[in-house]
């Protein structure tokens, strides 16, 4: 199965403290353009269709730009993928102006947007972050308005029940709004949707879908009514995750499964044979 999308966590540092990630523990590692160099030069990589670039924060990378420019080049055929909180408006400009108008081209610049101004300010720990979101993804399509952009809800029992409410939000922004579920971690404990908030959230994804029919939010309701993945799972196989601490993992629910540039590919024969997270994963990473 050849590799399709390389997802690389550049670093864990982070200005925010959201309540269900645990980047902001992980220690102060952060990959170098150096230490990419290998996985964009390795065969294994060579048709990619997809290069997303996280944290952490990816804006505090120093080296940012030059290894999203490295990464277009190596993969010309993949689509590239910056998520960022949008903390900072001015360093997401910089950024932007400072890349090559064939990579703002294939770029999607991806943001979290968990619920109206209070509760996503709960959410992401830091006071002010929904102005400040606001203000930056305003800033950031005035100036390039071609570029694609969009926001992920990320659903807990806080937010559940706004989740049609800040799809609203995200309309009136001027982008769409996707959503995901809680990867468990040290920082999730209580957090998890009960019975009540799972009813709540497919009210609202299904009052969403009524307006704008999204694939999805079409897979989130098949995940609440306890669907099975459309197909294999692509983990270790067609997917691969990169961490600030150079070693690939094989998904954020075995982030204990690692391995070293080289032996990526040994991966997926490490994951046993009957996985609870597997069986309820709602990532759907199938090809």
């Amino acid at each position: 199965m050849p590799a399709e999308a390389l997802h690389l966590e550049l670093l864990h540092s982070c200005p925010s403290a959201c309540l269900a990630c645990d980047h902001r523990r992980a220690g102060s590692a952060r990959l170098s353009l150096a230490a990419l160099a290998p996985l964009f030069s390795s065969p294994r990589f060579k048709g990619l269709r997809l290069v997303s670039f996280s944290g952490g924060e990816p804006l505090l990378h120093p080296e940012l730009a030059a290894i999203m420019n490295k990464a277009a080049g190596a993969f010309p055929a993949a689509a590239l993928v910056l998520l960022s909180s949008l903390y900072d408006g001015d360093k997401a400009l910089a950024l932007l102006r400072s890349l090559p108008a064939a990579v703002l081209a294939r770029l999607h610049l991806g943001s979290s947007l968990d619920g109206p101004a209070p509760l996503h300010d709960e959410l992401r720990g830091r006071p002010g972050a929904f102005a400040a979101l606001k203000k930056a993804h305003a800033a950031v399509k005035r100036e390039f308005p071609r570029l694609s952009t969009g926001f992920t809800f990320t659903a807990t029992r806080l937010n559940a029940a706004a989740f049609y409410q800040t799809w609203l939000e995200a309309k009136k922004l001027g982008a769409p709004l996707g959503i995901q579920f809680l990867a468990p971690n040290a920082n999730t404990a209580g957090l998890e949707l009960g019975a009540a908030d799972k009813k709540a959230l497919a009210a609202g994804l299904k009052a969403a879908q009524a307006e704008a029919p999204s694939g999805n939010l079409a897979a989130a309701l098949d995940f609440l009514a306890g669907k099975p993945a459309p197909g294999p799972c692509g983990a270790g196989t067609a997917f691969y995750l990169f961490s600030p601490e150079g070693l690939f993992y094989l998904c954020p629910f075995h982030k204990g499964l690692t391995a070293p540039p080289g032996s990526e590919s040994a991966l997926r024969r490490r994951l046993p044979s009957s996985s609870p997270s597997c069986a309820s994963c709602f990532l759907r990473c199938a090809r």
